[in-house]
């Protein structure tokens, strides 16, 4: 790890592992060692300080997520334990800086509340119940999509809302339909006569297929648990409820690209129409142009100043006639008979087929379709049942009913109000009473006030929301790993306003002292042999000409002006045509291969010319500057680097006498035992 400037731009906590590295051994204080030692970890010293005790395990975990391993390198014990023994030098001198900062008072600073709690937020995300939930989902949805299912139904439709009565009265008869299915009565018969669903009178309830996320989840979930042939239990989704016969089930067709010819249909005779679509498909089978038919025959305006493309499809996208002609296709380019649909006559050209994408590349659509469409109506249910478990929660389940009862019944209620102390439930050490209850129904809409099915509701959301927040809290006291990352951005965070304030902005503001340092180390700021030129770097060796030409004589560099507008005409067909390079080329630096080529010619005064990897060189020497001493002016970021690396060298040193450091030799040893190979 090496380097302490500060880094334009850089986040602060990606700092983090840079300013582990911020530099400097100092004398330290060794304990005696033990051959024969042995620790626990977690109980075990690593080193004290008049500031900070650290254990064995705090320093392991940190250097075993932090240090960069070169695999194809094999190191003996002996270099194991140098590697972990300086690495633990930098450690040592992070603690010390992390501890100046909280004597300094800043993270008391509301800047910095502010800024861990957003870190906190969006840690905390991968830990919580809610995002395995989420997580679960996304991957049962994936395997869904393999499949596709086709299934008839039967809705009897009721109201979410509606009373315990209406809602009884709709589940006993779709109970009653599915036992009249089951024993031999024809589902699509029952589906015209009995369904809520006005398509049933023409399908019979016949759904065709489709596939995860086109249904309401409740209805999907059920459907693909559904046997072929087999009638479902009433279903309930916010529709009212369902009863699904599964017709058939098959594998993923993926997904198609077509572009069509439609016709509309004669207001006449459509026999008329099927007879100039089967026209035009016979000029097709014997080599008419498709864009020309396009151009001349097809009625979809939208689509007709594309060749009659249309965008990836899946199954249940399109009308089921037009979609299964398309996916009859087998090879790019192959076109379908005349197909009809409401719209009019199709001809089909299938352009491209796509298998189902893996989950790492669907994942983020999945995950915003499944939060869109899926995850409000299972998540709470899932979530709650979850942390239920793992909560120690404990709930007085006639209280609970008392305050729900009143909370829709109010005046009319039959029994007393509820006690406001009275305890709903409690998760571990946190207890809920009935008046926090009624402030979150307060809070949330306005009033005290819900129907029965609201009241119940309402109870399900202040329970889930209080188990979640419940989690957040206790989430670094339960869950170790994420104690440790949250305490790595907490410190970083504090490492990077110390630093600012004892290092970066001193060395930026302190011009006196930068002066001063820069005067004290003049000669180690020097210029080595620098060649000053233009580089041409051309395409061809016509295009080279061709701009020399334009340029003419060039006897000093070229404006910025200059050099963008020649790049821009050369370049407006073809981007890397010609490309200017002017720079002072230093003797021995490191630079970009293309710019190499100076290093290829003499160090004169001149023009030359040189041809490397199929590009064409005109290289324009124009002065060749002897070795001399830096001004600042010319190197200013860097010697503000340099003054910076003093400043926290003399930082590290007046905090190792400030705080001075004992390091258990005999632990040490044994730690770096355990990361020998």
């Amino acid at each position: 790890m090496t380097g302490n400037q500060r880094v334009p731009g850089i986040t602060r906590i990606a700092c983090l592992l840079l300013l582990l590295g911020i530099g400097g051994c100092a004398a330290t204080k060794k304990s005696a060692r033990s051959k024969d030692a042995d620790y626990s970890l977690s109980e075990a010293v690593l080193f004290t300080s008049a500031a900070d005790t650290v254990f064995a395990d705090e320093f392991l975990y940190v250097y075993q997520k932090n240090r960069i391993e070169d695999t194809t390198v094999e190191r003996s014990p002996e270099s194991n334990q140098q590697a972990m023994e300086e690495y633990l030098d930098l450690y040592v001198n992070f603690r010390l800086k992390v501890k100046a900062a909280e004597e300094a008072g800043l993270q008391r600073r509301e800047s910095f509340k502010q800024e861990l709690a957003q870190y906190k937020e969006q840690l905390a995300k991968p830990y919580l119940t809610e995002n395995r939930v989420t997580e679960q989902l996304i991957r049962e949805t994936y395997e869904r999509m393999k499949q596709e299912v086709r299934a008839s139904h039967i809705l009897i439709e009721v109201p979410e809302n509606a009373s315990a009565q209406d809602t009884l009265k709709a589940y006993q008869m779709a109970d009653s339909l599915r036992a009249l299915a089951q024993n031999g009565a024809s589902f699509s018969m029952l589906a015209e006569q009995y369904s809520s669903d006005p398509s049933a009178a023409s399908n019979g309830g016949d759904l065709g297929y489709f596939s995860a996320l086109q249904m309401v989840y409740p209805f999907e979930k059920v459907a693909y648990s559904t046997s072929v042939g087999n009638v479902s239990n009433p279903v309930r989704t916010r529709f009212g409820y369902h009863i699904i016969k599964v017709n058939d089930k098959r594998p993923s067709q993926g997904k198609v690209k077509v572009a069509h010819i439609m016709i509309r249909p004669d207001s006449e005779s459509d026999s008329a129409t099927y007879q100039k679509a089967r026209q035009v498909h016979q000029q097709l089978l014997t080599g008419a142009d498709w864009n020309e038919m396009v151009e001349r025959f097809s009625e979809d305006v939208s689509t007709k100043s594309r060749g009659g493309e249309l965008p990836y499809f899946g199954t249940g996208n399109m009308i089921e006639s037009f979609e299964d002609a398309a996916f009859a296709l087998s090879a790019p380019g192959d076109i379908s008979s005349p197909v009809k649909t409401r719209f009019g006559w199709h001809i089909i050209k299938l352009i491209d087929r796509q298998g189902l994408d893996s989950l790492e590349k669907m994942r983020p659509s999945l995950e915003r379709q499944v939060e869109r469409n899926i995850q409000a109506e299972v998540r709470q249910e899932e979530m709650v049942s979850s942390l239920k478990q793992e909560s120690d929660y404990q709930a007085n389940k006639a209280n609970i009913a008392q305050a729900i009862y009143y909370l829709h019944a109010g005046a009319q209620a039959e029994s007393a109000e509820p006690d406001r102390g009275g305890v709903l439930f409690s998760i571990a050490d946190t207890t809920l009473e009935v008046g926090n209850f009624y402030d979150f129904v307060q809070e949330k809409q306005g009033a005290l006030a819900a129907d029965s099915v609201l009241a119940h509701q309402l109870y399900q959301d202040f329970e889930a929301t209080t188990l979640l927040e419940h989690e957040k809290t206790h989430l670094a006291d339960n869950n170790e790993e994420y104690r440790r990352i949250l305490q790595e951005y907490r410190n970083g965070i504090l490492l990077f306003d110390i630093m600012e304030q004892k290092v970066w902005s001193k060395a930026v503001e302190d011009s006196t002292g930068l002066q001063q340092y820069f005067e004290n180390h003049r000669e180690t700021y020097r210029w080595k042999e620098r060649a000053e030129a233009t580089i041409l770097d051309a395409q061809s060796q016509d295009i080279l000409e061709t701009a020399k030409q334009e340029l003419g004589e060039i006897n000093e560099p070229l404006s910025d002006e200059v050099i963008a507008k020649i790049e821009s005409t050369f370049n407006e067909d073809t981007p890397l045509a010609l490309q200017i390079h002017q720079s002072k080329y230093e003797r021995g630096e490191e630079r970009s291969s293309v710019e190499a080529v100076i290093d290829q010619v003499t160090w004169e005064k001149g023009a030359y010319s040189r041809t490397e990897n199929d590009r064409f060189y005109h290289i324009l020497i124009h002065d060749v500057l002897p070795p001399k001493l830096k001004e600042l002016d010319e190197i200013r970021g860097i010697v503000i680097a340099d003054y910076q690396n003093e400043l926290d060298q003399q930082w590290i040193a007046t905090l190792r006498e400030k705080y001075p450091v004992e390091i258990n030799e005999d632990v040490l040893q044994f730690l770096g035992q355990q990361t020998e190979p």
